[in-house]
């Protein structure tokens, strides 16, 4: 188990890694070594192994286990994998970037290297309906403030106004598992 300094500093950087480092799997990653990773992952820094630690170390822990969650659940499907990726080439350098195709082929490492940080696509920026975007919002500041339940609501109704929206209804996906994580 990595040291809880280690740890929080690990959690804090979360934010500026992808959903393939995160998971510390390459992108031409199958869906086993992404399963495999994330088991390994997962058990190493499962919130409840710290419930003797500081109160912060717990929060970090929870933190990091949620966005292996994320990442696992997108990573692992192949349709929202393979939005994901365009999403990812287009922050690592647009149009002249890197190709993925279907049957795995890699990013190109130093396009990766140029772009440290990758912006995820908040559920307002996926929502299109204007009604929708305001629930969406609303989920957006919940789940920033760790409020899964909360969230859950305000993205349903999002789905709701926005019907043929796919992708906000593979979000409500992943917020149920994550929700089912969580401890009582």
């Amino acid at each position: 188990m990595a040291a809880p300094s280690t740890f929080i500093v690990w959690a804090e950087s979360l934010e500026t890694m992808n959903f393939y480092d995160i998971l510390r799997v390459p992108y031409d990653a199958s869906t086993e070594d992404i399963q495999k990773a994330f088991h390994h992952l997962s058990l190493r820094c499962h919130p409840d192994r710290f419930i003797d630690e500081p109160v912060e170390v717990g929060e970090a822990a929870t933190g990091v286990f949620k966005r292996l969650v994320e990442a696992y659940n997108v990573l692992r499907r192949p349709q929202m994998r393979a939005r994901y990726d365009v999403e990812l080439r287009k922050a690592m350098g647009g149009d002249g970037g890197p190709s993925v195709d279907g049957a795995g082929a890699t990013f190109d490492e130093h396009a990766v290297a140029k772009k440290q940080t990758f912006e995820q696509r908040t559920l307002y920026m996926i929502a299109r309906d204007p009604k929708a975007k305001q629930f969406a919002a609303k989920a957006d500041r919940f789940l920033s403030n760790g409020q899964l339940e909360e969230a859950r609501i305000q993205l349903i109704t999002a789905a709701q106004h926005d019907p043929g929206n796919q992708e906000l209804k593979e979000r409500l996906a992943i917020l149920y598992e994550a929700l089912a994580l969580e401890p009582p």
